[in-house]
Parts: C-alpha cells; structure tokens; sequence
C-alpha cells in the first residue's frame, strides 16, 4: 500500500506531476540512508538534530536518484531552502521583466 504524503504548500501546483511514479519509493530510500534525520548543517558545523520531514532535490528538481540528488531535511529547513529558491526565481523573473522598459539610447538633453 502506497501512502500520499499531503504537501501543504502544493495546492494549485503541478509539481507533483513531474516526479516519477516510483517517488514515494524514492522518497522512504532517500530518509532510510539519511536515518530519517535532517541533512541541514547548522552555523556551528553540526547537522541538524530534528526529524527529516521532507525529502528536497539538492539542485535539480529533474533529477531524483537517492543517495544522488536528494536530501532529507526537515520541514523548517525545508521551507526555508524552498522560499529562496522562489525568491531568486522572482527576481529573475522581474529583472527580465524590467529590462523590457529600459531606455537604450541617451538621453536627449545629453
């Protein structure tokens, strides 16, 4: 029996369209080899002594090899590493979106 894990934050997403069939599988591999512990080292050079909630691709979110491209973490870390990844995704999008309107030639009192 396959259990679905209710991601609060994915209301409205597609995300989980992305991931592979055997995710859950995928999933209870990756906390099993991290000791279902977060992965998240801390300012001091400790890991992080909570309970891995969430497992979180390390770079790509294409890539889902155990062990490979993915960590357990826990949900604080989670949440944190997730909201400055859509930072950076915003502010990518708007400075692009801004240099539509950027002036290319000088100004005409130059």
């Amino acid at each position: 029996m396959t259990m679905e894990v209710s991601m609060p934050g994915w209301q409205g997403s597609t995300r989980r369209q992305t991931l592979p069939p055997d995710w859950e599988q995928r999933r209870q591999r990756q906390l099993e080899l991290d000791g279902h512990r977060c992965r998240a080292m801390l300012y001091d050079d400790t890991r992080c002594p909570e309970p891995a909630t969430d497992v979180d691709h390390k770079t790509n979110r294409w890539a889902h090899e155990p062990g490979v491209d993915l960590q357990s973490l826990c949900e604080w870390h989670h949440d944190k590493k997730s909201g400055r990844e859509g930072q950076m995704a915003r502010r990518k999008q708007l400075a692009k979106a801004s240099a539509k309107f950027r002036r290319t030639e000088a100004h005409p009192g130059l």
